[in-house]
């Protein structure tokens, strides 16, 4: 919305200019042409990014549980970002490890996002219990 009332502003000044400017449909596709051409890189870079950070998680799963049957896609990588849910991974046949993604927000206005990845592991259903007396898991 920004970037076409700024275009809109563009257009009524260019229209001094160029006479070609000075209809109604010119200045309705300048206005949606204009944003378009500044989003587009935007909206590549994030993918990029999206799909790099997916990459590396999926490349962490795999090292961690030794089987590629765990592969996030981007869609369901950026599902889990942004409910918040856990990913539950079997490792060696034992479940217990959660993977868990969260954007971070930062104080600072344009600092880059921090995004974190984190394996949380939990103790089976035996470990609990066979917990000798007085032993207290965290």
């Amino acid at each position: 919305m920004i970037l076409s009332v700024l275009g809109l502003i563009l257009c009524l000044f260019l229209m001094i200019f160029m006479s070609g400017l000075r209809s109604l449909s010119a200045v309705a596709l300048f206005m949606v042409v204009f944003p378009a051409i500044l989003t587009v890189p935007t909206v590549s870079d994030q993918r990029a990014f999206m799909r790099g950070l997916t990459k590396r998680v999926n490349d962490t799963i795999a090292e961690v549980t030794n089987t590629l049957d765990d592969q996030l896609s981007v869609k369901e990588f950026r599902r889990m970002v942004k409910t918040g849910e856990r990913l539950p991974l079997v490792v060696s046949g034992v479940p217990g490890l959660n993977l868990h993604v969260e954007r971070v927000a930062s104080v600072e206005r344009n600092a880059p996002e921090k995004w974190f990845a984190v394996f949380t592991a939990e103790p089976g259903e035996r470990d609990r219990e066979f917990r000798p007396a007085g032993c207290r898991g965290h």
